[in-house]
């Protein structure tokens, strides 16, 4: 749409027009969901939480919206990188709270051996650096990766459960678990590797 054809729009998305704000969602999901998923590089199930925040912000905010700042989409798309930034920040204290039962050596040491690793840098043991390295490692991955791991190794629950919360057959369940914590492996001994580099001083 032109500038007065958005500017009339955007008269009518302040009076809360229901039809108006339902032609909102209809015209601008796709391409601001297109936007998330190429700006944070998350998966279409994050982007969708994300656009559906954004939408939810704009309602509360679309009265202090003035177009001589710019258009409607690119206000979209400002929400946007706010919410998601509001969404990481939840989502690192909630993995905080979730994960703190996996700061044992012998946890750690138990997903690991699962994932027919090597043993971990005794530097990182010695420091106490299991915790840190779990959080940032869990909070790297994919959705879907991070919460079939937090159902498996921290609420430990059994493949067969997991599979009914989630609407997939136990085999599904067992595959992503496979992918799961494999992409586990790669990220948390880059994390491990690199932990020790650094312990060496070899990057100060």
């Amino acid at each position: 749409m032109d500038q007065t054809e958005e500017k009339t729009f955007i008269r009518k998305l302040k009076k809360m027009d229901k039809w108006a704000w339902e032609a909102l969602c209809r015209e601008y999901s796709a391409p601001l969901l297109a936007f998330v998923q190429y700006r944070f590089g998350c998966d279409r199930e994050k982007a969708g939480e994300i656009v559906q925040m954004t939408f939810v912000r704009c309602v509360k905010s679309i009265r202090n919206f003035k177009p001589s700042r710019g258009t409607l989409l690119n206000w979209l798309k400002t929400i946007s990188k706010n919410e998601m930034h509001t969404l990481l920040q939840q989502e690192q204290k909630q993995l905080a709270a979730k994960t703190s039962n996996l700061s044992s050596v012998e946890t750690i040491e138990g997903i690991l051996e699962k994932m027919d690793t090597a043993a971990l840098p005794e530097e990182i043991i010695a420091k106490g650096e299991f915790q840190l390295l779990v959080h940032e490692t869990i909070a790297e991955l994919y959705s879907r990766y991070r919460k079939v791991l937090i159902l498996k190794y921290v609420e430990n629950r059994k493949v067969a459960e997991i599979a009914s919360m989630l609407g997939q057959s136990e085999k599904a369940i067992e595959s992503l678990l496979s992918r799961s914590r494999q992409a586990f492996k790669k990220v948390f001994l880059q994390k491990a590797g690199r932990a020790k580099f650094e312990e060496g001083g070899l990057l100060k």
